[in-house]
Formats: structure tokens, C-alpha cells, sequence
């Protein structure tokens, strides 16, 4: 009985690993939803120049600051030939020119205030793409935007079937600090 428990061990052991196959690029193929976030400190500012009675300058500031949330979702499609498509929706993205024009600046004591954060409506767009995925699960990953920007993206495949069943995406500033990070899950 114990031989058989143990022939039945090695050859479950042997098929799975024939089923896993190579990683490689043909490692991911299909629709993969994805949500992406990350935390951001944003800050919004605006001076004034004032003058005191005897006619000399000085300035006044204000604004104020905060940490906040930006999330990334959507569907990304792999052809398994390092090509990708997919669609995204983003929420929560600062807007710096709104949040400094809410400051209310005034050269009377007490009066203005120091306005609040803006954040954008949610935003759609499209992407196309390349990927390349290395025989240890890690690789690349650069989407050229509808909106005309391109991000860089490093992967990492998680799952035992010869299609990957999640990948792990992180794009890095170039101080090599995380931006966003987030998860990709096969449909």
C-alpha cells in the first residue's frame, strides 16, 4: 500500500510539472482584470503680495496638503506572443492647477482661507502594448495610453497552470520608488 501511495505521489508530481511547462510568454494569454493603486502626497499653494502702511511688500501664502488615493482599474488581454490590449478607467488623479486655484489669499488679517484638493473625474482610456516574461516568472511590461503617455511596468506571474492565473504589476518612479502597484486576475 505504501509503494502505491508513493508511485501514485511521483507520478502526480511528474504530470503537474509537465503541465506547468516553461514559463515564458506564452505563459499568459487571455482577459485579466486588473486594479491597480497606489497613495500619493499631494500639496496645492498660491502667495499674494501684499503692502504694509508705509508702502513696503511682503507676502502672503497659503495652502495646504494631503495624502491621497488614485486607483486603476480595467481588463488586459495577453496574446501569449508578448502582445497585450486592454481598457482602464482611473479614479481619483489630483489636479494641481484646480486644487491651487481654490487658495483664497488676502492681505487683511483673518480673511482667505486655504482652499482644498481637486481630484478629476474618472477618466477611460485604451492601451497596446508588449510584454516579456522570463523562464523564473518576472519580466516587463510598457502600455502606450490612449492619452499619449507610456508606462513601464515590472511583472511577476503567480499560479502552476501553463497559463498563469495572476500577475503581479509594479511601474517605478525614477527614483526607483514604487508609483503603483496591483494585481491582474485571470477571467
Amino acid at each position: 500500500m505504501k509503494k502505491t501511495v508513493f508511485v501514485l505521489c511521483v507520478l502526480l508530481i511528474s504530470a503537474s510539472a509537465s503541465f506547468a511547462g516553461t514559463i515564458g510568454n506564452g505563459s499568459l494569454k487571455g482577459n485579466y482584470s486588473f486594479q491597480l493603486a497606489n497613495a500619493h502626497y499631494d500639496s496645492w499653494y498660491a502667495q499674494i503680495t501684499c503692502y504694509d502702511q508705509q508702502g513696503n511688500p511682503y507676502t502672503v501664502s497659503g495652502g495646504g496638503s494631503s495624502v491621497d488615493n488614485q486607483t486603476v482599474l480595467g481588463v488586459v488581454t495577453f496574446n501569449a506572443k508578448g502582445g497585450v490590449t486592454g481598457t482602464y478607467t482611473q479614479y481619483g488623479q489630483f489636479d494641481q492647477n484646480e486644487s491651487n486655484a481654490t487658495v483664497q489669499l488676502s492681505c487683511t488679517p483673518g480673511q482667505g482661507n486655504n482652499g482644498y484638493a481637486v481630484y478629476d473625474p474618472a477618466s477611460t482610456g485604451t492601451f497596446t502594448g508588449t510584454y516579456s516574461v522570463q523562464p523564473n516568472g518576472t519580466g516587463g511590461m510598457v502600455l502606450n495610453l490612449s492619452s499619449g503617455e507610456t508606462v513601464s511596468f515590472v511583472i511577476e506571474l503567480a499560479g502552476t497552470a501553463a497559463v498563469r492565473s495572476t500577475v503581479f504589476m509594479t511601474q517605478y518612479d525614477s527614483n526607483y520608488r514604487v508609483e503603483i502597484s496591483g494585481t491582474a486576475i485571470l477571467q
